[in-house]
């Protein structure tokens, strides 16, 4: 995840803060992607689209990630800098859709490269 030449300049840190396995990010996102992992193996597809929604997110991991850092924006966050530290392509590999109160939710496809991916830039 070291070269951020395309990376948003807020998304850096986060991106930095993940690659030096800082708690509460680097947690939140070992979680994500073991909760995809394990979603995966349960689904006979070939690949499943995996959905976060920061706020439902922020609601399930409070007890297991305790950390004032974790609002919903600091999550959403995150997961850019997951999304864009990895390389995924945008309407290729995620999306993100806008609920009409602004609020983000952010599809990921789930496949045997994708996990490979996000696993491999941790």
């Amino acid at each position: 995840m070291s070269e951020f030449h395309q990376v948003p300049i807020p998304l850096i840190n986060y991106l930095r803060l993940i690659e030096r396995k800082k708690s509460p990010y680097y947690d939140l996102i070992c979680y994500i992607i073991s909760d995809m992992e394990n979603r995966y193996a349960r689904t006979p597809h070939d690949s499943d689209i995996y959905t976060i929604n920061p706020r439902r997110l922020k609601q399930e991991i409070e007890e297991k990630i305790p950390s004032k850092k974790l609002t919903t924006i600091n999550i959403s966050r995150t997961i850019l800098a997951l999304l864009y530290g990895s390389k995924l392509e945008k309407d290729e590999d995620y999306y993100v859709t806008t609920s009409s109160g602004g609020r983000k939710n952010y599809h990921i496809k789930v496949d045997h490269n994708i996990l490979s991916t996000l696993r491999m830039h941790l």
